[in-house]
């Protein structure tokens, strides 16, 4: 079992599977003013709404993956409407997943998860080293996981499971007998 094929694996499915229940929500409720605002980094407003929680999960991929390859900043306050659509949101995970999963399985194959990396998009620059970016950006989508899970419950909307990584070791069990 390789750790790292478990966590990263099982942030991006959790995600898309968050996304495409949001799919099945109106607008109304995707901007529905969520009951518990939580504030996670310091730096940053509230997580507002359930939309503004999905489209923060994508763009913590989207930034961190820039940051990765040398790409720029994405926009952060100024996500235009249609790139906040469930459906567009999972096209913006699907491009800077494929990004952020290409340069850490070659970090993952060399065992270089104490190497470190400048991140230019850093006001100054700053280094970190790739495991704890990893390890970050785990435990801060985890959270808002967690917040997008309850959201969506509050609306009544079944959610299947609880976010779990063994949900994802589960359903690579189901699609290698099926």
């Amino acid at each position: 079992m390789d750790l790292f094929d478990i966590f990263a694996g099982q942030e991006s499915w959790h995600t898309r599977r968050l996304l495409d229940v949001a799919k099945t929500l109106n607008d109304e409720q995707l901007d529905l003013p969520l009951k518990n605002q939580v504030k996670v980094f310091p730096w940053d407003g509230p997580d507002q709404t359930l939309r503004q929680i999905l489209d923060r999960m994508v763009l913590t991929k989207e930034v961190w993956a820039a940051a990765l390859t040398g790409g720029s900043m994405p926009a952060i306050d100024n996500t235009p409407p249609s790139d906040r659509t469930p459906r567009a949101m999972q096209a913006r995970l699907d491009k800077a997943d494929a990004k952020f999963h290409g340069v850490l399985t070659e970090v993952r194959n060399r065992s270089g998860w104490d190497d470190t990396f400048v991140d230019a998009l850093c006001e100054p620059p700053e280094t970190f080293t790739f495991g704890g970016m990893f390890a970050h950006v785990i435990t801060f989508n985890a959270y808002r996981r967690m917040l997008a899970i309850d959201a969506l419950r509050r609306l009544g909307v079944k959610v299947e499971g609880f976010g779990c990584p063994s949900e994802y070791v589960a359903s690579l069990a189901v699609a290698s007998v099926g």
